[in-house]
């Protein structure tokens, strides 16, 4: 895995990742500049969104919730050179609610994802329909600090590329080493607020156990990540126009 050319690094930001060059079942890569995840762009420095759309920028899907995105907009919402759209994931995704899932002996973040997958399928399939539907250059996709949401997403992504679990998994573990002075800084933030700390920094991990656990359960429960997809109601069209686009021409 190329870390270095994978990373996108723009001021402002810490998580911006290219999914290209992943190797499929079918001996291809999945195609640079066309999916992009990522990080928070609410504090894009100057020329970031520039650098962007040099880089191929042709649409945003914000999964951030709309509370989240009142407070933090991103710079690219009514940029008219980027289509931009807002799909949140999740309803509410503050630690309280994280912590509020609970599963003795496995991460938290475990039953959390897992129960993304069983109840948010409108919004999965939705977001997934959109990527699907852009019809040049790349789809950012992006939450607050690219891992949970932005991860399942990635997960799923790849999953239809047939990329294997252990690059997948890969991928997700390697969001826990761009975003240091990111989990700092929501550390304390909750150490001010009189946050519960020591439990926050754990929902920030990205460890392998819960990735994997998460592509097993898929397996488990519908056989393939695209019969999963396939479960959530997207439109074959959208589908075929979804492996497409992951696959080099």
């Amino acid at each position: 895995m190329n870390t270095p050319s994978r990373h996108i690094a723009v001021a402002g930001t810490h998580n911006i990742r290219d999914l290209g060059g992943y190797l499929t079942a079918r001996g291809t890569m999945v195609p640079q500049r066309r999916f992009l995840r990522a990080d928070c762009l609410h504090r894009l420095a100057p020329g970031g969104t520039k650098r962007l759309i040099n880089e191929g920028l042709s649409s945003v899907v914000d999964l951030r919730t709309a509370q989240e995105t009142a407070s933090a907009p991103s710079f690219f919402e009514g940029l008219p050179e980027v289509d931009y759209v807002n799909i949140p994931l999740f309803d509410d995704l503050s630690p309280a609610a994280l912590a509020n899932v609970q599963a003795p002996g496995l991460h938290p973040l475990v039953p959390f994802y897992l129960t993304a997958l069983d109840t948010r399928g409108a919004a999965l399939r939705d977001i997934l329909t959109h990527i699907a539907r852009v019809e040049s250059g790349a789809v950012l996709f992006n939450c607050t600090a690219g891992k949970d949401r932005t991860g399942i997403i990635a997960a799923l992504l790849l999953g239809l590329a047939g990329v294997s679990d252990e690059d997948i998994i890969a991928d997700y573990v390697l969001t826990e080493k761009m975003i240091p002075d990111l989990v700092a800084e929501f550390l304390s933030i909750s150490r001010d607020n009189g946050g519960d700390v020591e439990s926050y920094a754990t929902l920030l991990e990205s460890p392998a156990d819960t990735m994997a656990k998460m592509l097993a359960h898929i397996k488990s429960q519908h056989g393939t990540i695209q019969d999963y997809v396939m479960g959530l109601g997207i439109q074959p069209a959208d589908l075929t126009r979804l492996t497409d686009r992951l696959s080099i021409e």
